[in-house]
């Protein structure tokens, strides 16, 4: 006897209220579509004792840490949840006389834009195919570009999500990590929050991209330009929205043209430059470098969502990104 949609919604509603699931929710969204190993290393007894208003954590590699008390709660950051939505056509490009005018900017200075998409070729095979998964338009990820210029340096992220915005997708923001910071996983956050503001739009992805730049209420006061022609739209819209519109499709329409302006872009459909592996709460930096032939630096790079050289311990397993040719020691078991 099968079982009923609502039976099966019943189940993930029970789930999804547990914070230890909505953890490993969190971790598992981060997954690039490769098979997950599974690293434990073994820790010392608990390694938690508190002081007052502090707490001294002890990593599985026995190195202590007097952290804030609030350190180590898991965070009550929002489950993914995909709405399935349907598969749309590409966003639409428009190179009008505002949109040029962005190009010639960006083609006084080709070196910074290369520049940018160097920075992105690590993470953007696997951000494509979130967005995809979410039934946004493949080009919406050069709005990030537009946002940030894909720099790493960026508080926000690369989508320039705030806090909140960033907590009611799913990502966390704590003493140990800032998904914001990681492309892959900010990417999930945004294409979730502009399938939503798509929806609220009436399926009209330019609203949807005036209400990511204005806040959700722009959906109501620019309802009637749904459809419209995009002059008249750009006509009406804050400042910084043109700003950002015209960054957007200027970067898209260079993207897409790249040869012909001297530039080197990312084959939508290369395989990754790295691997995860889902590593216990915890486990130090130096130990994964050790047992992966790498270094604390490079793991650095490619996880820039960890804000020091521990795996969260609030974390039961956390994936975690390796080179793609680095082998496990014989001491690592799976």
């Amino acid at each position: 006897m099968g079982f009923s949609k609502e039976l099966f919604a019943g189940i993930f509603v029970c789930l999804a209220a547990s914070p230890l699931w909505q953890v490993n929710l969190a971790s598992a969204a981060q997954g690039d579509g490769s098979q997950a190993q599974h690293v434990s290393i073994d820790s010392a007894p608990d390694p938690l004792s508190v002081q007052a208003d502090r707490v001294n954590f002890a990593g599985v590699d026995g190195e202590h840490r007097l952290l804030p008390a609030d350190a180590l709660v898991i965070p009550q950051s929002n489950p993914f949840i995909l709405s399935a939505p349907k598969v749309v056509p590409p966003f639409p490009i428009a190179l009008n006389d505002y949109v040029r005018r962005y190009l010639a900017d960006f083609m006084h200075a080709p070196d910074s834009l290369q520049d940018s998409f160097d920075r992105s070729r690590p993470y953007l095979v696997q951000m494509v195919k979130v967005l995809r998964s979410y039934g946004v338009p493949e080009d919406m990820v050069y709005l990030a570009f537009a946002e940030s210029a894909f720099s790493g340096g960026q508080e926000r992220g690369i989508w320039q999500l705030n806090a909140d915005t960033a907590r009611r997708f799913g990502l966390h923001v704590d003493y140990w990590v800032d998904e914001r910071r990681d492309p892959v996983l900010a990417t999930q956050a945004a294409a979730e929050y502009l399938a939503t503001l798509h929806d609220a739009a009436g399926s009209d992805w330019r609203i949807a991209v005036v209400a990511w730049n204005n806040g959700d209420h722009a959906i109501d006061r620019y309802w009637s330009y749904r459809g419209s022609n995009f002059d008249r739209l750009m006509k009406r819209l804050p400042r910084r929205t043109r700003a950002l519109f015209g960054r957007f499709m200027a970067v898209a329409y260079i993207a897409h043209h790249a040869t012909s302006y001297g530039l080197t872009f990312v084959n939508f459909d290369a395989a990754p430059a790295f691997r995860q592996i889902r590593v216990k709460g915890g486990v130090a930096l130096r130990v994964l470098a050790a047992e992966y032939g790498t270094t604390i630096e490079r793991l650095r790079s490619m996880n820039p969502a960890l804000l020091g050289n521990f795996v969260p311990p609030w974390a039961p397993a956390y994936n975690v990104r390796v080179p793609l040719d680095s082998q496990a020691s014989n001491h690592a078991a799976y």
